[in-house]
């Protein structure tokens, strides 16, 4: 049986879009090492984050994944900035509207380039599993909201396929409390811009590996993400316990009660 024409050609666009895709992605990495080690050093944190607001814009257009809010975030926000987490695009997503720097597990620090431009970024790294490093990562969290910086949180600690919300970790919201900092709520959902349900490909989830994943993201492009950002509080009069119930009820609410979908 032969194949239509038809289906050859659309196959042999897939496959030029597909390798479009990927030379796009090479150049930006490569672009983003360029910043980092030359650039960085001699430029001030406003630069740097604007640079780095810049580059995850660019990264995200290449990847054709659109991003909506549902209003433009507060600019020059520093403080704690917590959401729920679905996929390693979530750092792409809310750096290209707030940029800042983030909490990582400490497996992202030996991930092949990525690792090299999050250190470079000012990530704070984690490993869970350590009660001395989540003590440092919540001084190295206070210390970064002190400087200026938005610094982004997953207090979930692992991403999820989006069909509910896991238990926060609480050790997080200390560092909001010592810096007497507000705690600014984000939810973040990946939606098909087709059909209006969960965009699956954007999922990090399981035993997924990173090239498995970005490979599934570049396969489509009706990808849409889309950012509420929530109500902001203000760490005082909190425990980090009741800090991290109050965050947990209100993106809670938002993703999965019927009166806010979007």
């Amino acid at each position: 049986m032969t194949m239509q024409p038809q289906m050859v050609g659309l196959r042999r666009s897939s496959t030029v879009k597909l390798l479009a895709k990927s030379i796009g992605i090479a150049v930006q990495f490569a672009r983003g090492a360029w910043l980092v080690t030359l650039r960085f050093p001699g430029w001030q944190k406003a630069q740097k984050l604007q640079a780095i607001q810049r580059w995850a814009q660019q990264l995200l257009d290449i990847l054709e994944i659109e991003v909506q809010s549902n209003k433009l975030p507060q600019a020059d926000f520093s403080g704690l900035v917590v959401s729920n987490h679905l996929s390693w695009l979530d750092i792409l997503v809310l750096q290209s509207l707030m940029p800042g720097c983030f909490v990582a597990k400490t497996e992202v620090r030996y991930w092949p380039v990525v690792g090299y431009l999050a250190q470079a970024c000012a990530t704070i790294f984690v490993d869970r599993s350590s009660p001395r490093s989540a003590r440092s990562m919540v001084d190295d969290t206070a210390a970064a909201i002190a400087q200026g910086y938005a610094v982004v949180v997953f207090p979930e600690g692992t991403s999820s396929n989006g069909q509910n919300l896991g238990d926060f970790h609480a050790n997080i919201f200390e560092s909001a409390i010592r810096a007497q900092a507000p705690v600014q709520l984000l939810s973040l959902q990946y939606l098909d811009r087709n059909s209006g349900k969960a965009a699956t490909a954007a999922h990090f989830i399981d035993d997924m590996t990173l090239v498995g994943s970005i490979k599934d993201v570049m396969a489509t492009s009706s990808i849409q993400a889309r950012v509420h950002i929530g109500e902001c509080i203000g760490a005082e009069g909190h425990t980090r316990k009741t800090l991290a119930h109050r965050a947990h009820q209100a993106i809670h609410t938002h993703l999965f009660s019927p009166a806010y979908e979007t």
